[in-house]
C-alpha cells in the first residue's frame, strides 16, 4: 500500500479511536432506535462524526478493492478477520466475486449500520458497523450492493473485518 494511502487509513482509524470510545459508552447495550433517540445533542453529535470517518476509510478500502489491491487491505484488517480468512483465500474471493461484474462505475453510499452481536452464531462477539454502497458495475445491468464491516477492536479502534458484493 502506498505510503500516503497507508497515512490516511491510520489517521482516520486514529481519529474514530476516541469518538468510538465516546459512542460506546453513549450505547452500552444492543443498538437500537430507542437508544439512539436517548442520546444527547453532543452524544449524537460523536455518533454522527464517527459514522462520518468510517464511511470515508470504507471509501477508501472499496477503492484500494477496485485497484485490486484486497491484499492490503486484508494487511490492515482486524486480527478477529486475520483468524477467520487468509489473505490469500481473502484475495481469491474478492477477485472472484468482482470479475463477472466488470470496472466500478458510479457508487452511492447508502449509510451505516450499527450492530452488536452476543457471540453466539457465526459471528464473533462485538460491536460492527456495516457501511453500504449502491454500485453499478460495468457487466451487470442491475446495481450490487457492496458492504464494509468495520469491528470494535479490544483497543477501541475500529478496524476492518469484512468486504461483500451482491
Amino acid at each position: 500500500m502506498n505510503a500516503s494511502i497507508k497515512r490516511s487509513l491510520a489517521a482516520l482509524l486514529l481519529m474514530s479511536f476516541g469518538i468510538a470510545s465516546q459512542a460506546q459508552q453513549a450505547q452500552p447495550a444492543p443498538v437500537h432506535s430507542a437508544a439512539v433517540r436517548s442520546l444527547t445533542k453532543e452524544q449524537q453529535g460523536a455518533l454522527d462524526k464517527q459514522d462520518q470517518d468510517v464511511a470515508q476509510v470504507a471509501v477508501a478500502i472499496v477503492r484500494l478493492i477496485d485497484q485490486d489491491k484486497a491484499g492490503e487491505v486484508w494487511d490492515q484488517s482486524s486480527p478477529i478477520a486475520r483468524q477467520i480468512i487468509a489473505r490469500d483465500a481473502f484475495v481469491k474471493k474478492i477477485a472472484h466475486d468482482r470479475a463477472p461484474l466488470g470496472a466500478p462505475g458510479m457508487r452511492m453510499p447508502m449509510g451505516v449500520k450499527h450492530y452488536q452481536y452476543d457471540g453466539t452464531g457465526n459471528m464473533p462477539a462485538g460491536a460492527y458497523l456495516n457501511i453500504l454502497f449502491d454500485t453499478q458495475f460495468s457487466q451487470s445491468a442491475q446495481s450490487s450492493r457492496e458492504m464494509v464491516t468495520f469491528i470494535l477492536d479490544s483497543d477501541n479502534v475500529w478496524r476492518f473485518v469484512g468486504y461483500s458484493v451482491r
